[in-house]
């Protein structure tokens, strides 16, 4: 591998008076690849995990097995499961284009960012030490992908269908507002899933200090805007290499650079560790 890792160097025109400088990062691309590398091991044991079968349940008897009771159409255990899952996922993908000796100016944080949510989701369900707590964080996730699902279905039914696939859409919109009826007769409270909150709260429970809390919103905050192509993000992590003095306009050069990358993946994967630690202890039966 090269000392510096990328696809190809991005090249955009920002105004070389902003106040934006470039996030320099104390990590050598050794230490970077090193901190990377240790969460290998994790990430292997849970895509291991993610494929067996029958898949993985709560015990009887388990805090979780009791909170799954509460609505059985849809387990709550499995909402978790699923974000602990996606969340490895991510950043497996993300660990691909590393080893491919690829690292992007911005694409890799929108994979990080997917993983963070996941992450942050389960550990938000499954850290609150209530039982009626962590049954109503649940059905919030699960109502939500059931509005989600219906947002689609409702789009999906203004294209061109045939009569007979119309009926049957018509049937899944119907379906869908049956299970948040249900959903909604079984929460206590009718908020909707905010995953900026969810991130908070997460980084809160999992981080003791002030600063890893504080650098993971931040981290959350400056990733929302590679998802969402707003540009920002890699001026911070780039340098203004060509000002044009007459213009105000410089050409800046935004590269991947691994210690960017490593900050966040390392961040997201002791979140992973602990939305794991969490999902395990609360699906052991009091005998065990």
């Amino acid at each position: 591998m090269s000392h510096r890792l990328t696809d190809a160097r991005s090249r955009a025109l920002i105004p070389t008076e902003s106040d934006m400088t470039a996030m320099i990062s104390s990590m050598t691309f050794e230490i970077s690849l090193r901190a990377i590398r240790a969460t290998y091991a994790d990430l292997d044991g849970w895509q291991d995990r993610a494929r067996r079968m029958p898949p993985e349940q709560p015990e009887r008897g388990s805090l979780l097995a009791m909170d799954d009771s509460i609505y059985p159409w849809h387990a709550i255990s499995e909402a978790a499961r699923l974000s602990l899952m996606t969340a490895g996922e991510h950043l497996r993908l993300a660990r691909t284009s590393i080893e491919a000796g690829q690292v992007y100016p911005s694409a890799h944080f929108t994979v990080l960012r997917g993983a963070l949510v996941g992450a942050a989701q389960a550990v938000w369900v499954l850290g609150a030490d209530e039982a009626a707590e962590r049954q109503e964080r649940g059905l919030t996730l699960i109502d939500e992908m059931y509005r989600q699902l219906q947002i689609y279905y409702g789009e999906l039914a203004s294209t061109e269908l045939t009569a007979k696939d119309r009926g049957e859409l018509q049937s899944q919109i119907a379906w869908c507002g049956n299970r948040r009826a249900q959903v909604a007769g079984v929460r206590k409270a009718k908020t909707q899933l905010n995953q900026t909150d969810t991130i908070k709260w997460a980084l809160h429970h999992h981080f003791s200090d002030d600063q890893r809390r504080s650098a993971g919103k931040l981290l959350w905050r400056q990733m929302s805007a590679d998802a969402h192509v707003l540009g920002w993000s890699m001026f911070q992590r780039g340098n203004v290499v060509t000002p044009g003095h007459r213009s105000g306009m410089g050409v800046l050069e935004s590269g991947g650079d691994l210690s960017h990358v490593a900050e966040p993946f390392v961040a997201i994967h002791r979140l992973l560790k602990e939305g794991w630690s969490l999902f395990d202890r609360l699906c052991e039966s009091p005998t065990a």
